[in-house]
């Protein structure tokens, strides 16, 4: 009986294919880790971004405040993450409501006809003792592999108005 002795070949650039498939995998890794972050973040800034602009323009009378109020806390130079995310990208809206029975009837978010504009205000700011702050952040995500190109993410308040918190009775 004879044996076969098969000399061994020394295997190249093994380490080399491993590298390059292993280093694909890690990278998506990482883009998708960004991509959680980058979302987290405009998300917290959405929320403190209407969290302030309902603390002070619920103590207002007039309701154009709210608008500019907002516009400003958007696009404060001294932000960080005004790099980040363009204030342009939200919209917002205000919603007065003057009872409990009027709010439990809205189903739809106050929505303004100009395309242009990225604001809007429904009802009268007087005799309005509800309100319902409303942002939405309209921009794509940095990696638009696995989410839509629709809204990232919406936030409401509804808020009692400090100026007219007398006029407010639960039916």
């Amino acid at each position: 009986m004879m044996r076969v002795f098969h000399k061994r070949q020394k295997q190249t650039g093994v380490a080399s294919i491993e590298f390059a498939v292993g280093f694909i995998f890690f990278w998506l890794m990482c883009m998708a880790w960004v991509e959680m972050s980058y979302l987290s973040y405009v998300s917290a800034i959405g929320d403190l971004a209407i969290s302030q602009a309902a603390l002070h323009s619920k103590r207002l009378e007039t309701s154009t405040e709210f608008l500019a109020d907002f516009k400003s806390t958007l696009s404060k130079s001294d932000s960080l993450w005004k790099y980040v995310a363009d204030a342009d990208d939200f919209t917002y809206s205000i919603r007065y409501i003057s009872s409990y029975d009027d709010l439990s009837q809205v189903t739809e978010n106050c929505k303004n006809d100009d395309s242009e504009d990225n604001s809007a205000e429904c009802g009268t700011a007087s005799d309005s003792a509800i309100a319902i702050y409303h942002i939405s952040y309209n921009a794509p995500p940095i990696f638009n592999y696995f989410l839509d190109g629709d809204t990232l993410f919406a936030r409401e308040e509804i808020v009692i108005q400090e100026y007219q918190r007398s006029d407010f009775n639960i039916n």
